[in-house]
């Protein structure tokens, strides 16, 4: 093999590697996004709801895990319980006073690897309250589609007190236990397209 044939394929292989090395910016697509909510409610029914508007920007390499990163905002006023009364209520001043406070926000403040398991921490902020939150994702792709954009999935869960994020409505039923209960589960269902 020439020098030159030689430097070459070191070449194409150098440009490879840093390719593949870089950490790509992808946009949150709205139109194939699940984000939703749900809580116990009179200890035998479920309140299920889904946020429709919000934006959000990823970060990720997937040769390292810690550069994933994510910048996520919510428009509080486009809940959706599937019940207008109910969600009435729920933007209201009781709950989460979307007048008020009418985004929720979600920024990630590190990420690595726990054995095989992808992990986040976030700064989560509800109703004006700020709190961390940990949890475990899973991310697919990336890959190229038959539209020919670079996309990725993100899927997470987590569980959070709302209580820790200023929403205390505490009635009590006739067995002691509470109206609505104080955990409140968030689904995580993302798709995001490489800008």
């Amino acid at each position: 093999m020439s020098i030159l044939t030689y430097s070459k394929l070191s070449l194409f292989f150098l440009i490879t590697l840093l390719t593949s090395s870089q950490t790509k910016t992808y946009t949150v697509d709205q139109g194939h996004t699940y984000i939703s909510f749900n809580v116990e409610r009179f200890l035998v029914g479920e309140v299920t709801g889904v946020f429709t508007e919000f934006d959000g920007t990823v970060n990720y390499n997937e040769n390292d895990p810690s550069s994933f990163s994510a910048d996520v905002t919510i428009k509080v006023h486009s809940l959706d319980s599937n019940n207008d009364t109910r969600d009435g209520h729920l933007k209201g001043e009781v709950w989460l006073h979307a007048d008020k406070y009418p985004e929720i926000t979600f920024k990630t403040t590190r990420s690595w690897k726990n054995d095989d398991q992808q992990m986040v921490e976030a700064e989560l902020t509800i109703h004006g309250e700020t709190n961390t939150v940990q949890f475990p994702i899973e991310i697919k792709g990336p890959f190229t589609d038959p539209t020919g954009a670079t996309t990725i999935g993100i899927t997470g869960d987590v569980t959070i007190n709302r209580q820790d994020y200023g929403i205390s409505f505490s009635r009590i039923m006739d067995n002691g236990e509470l109206f609505i209960g104080n955990d409140v589960k968030i689904e995580i269902r993302a798709l995001a397209i490489a800008n």
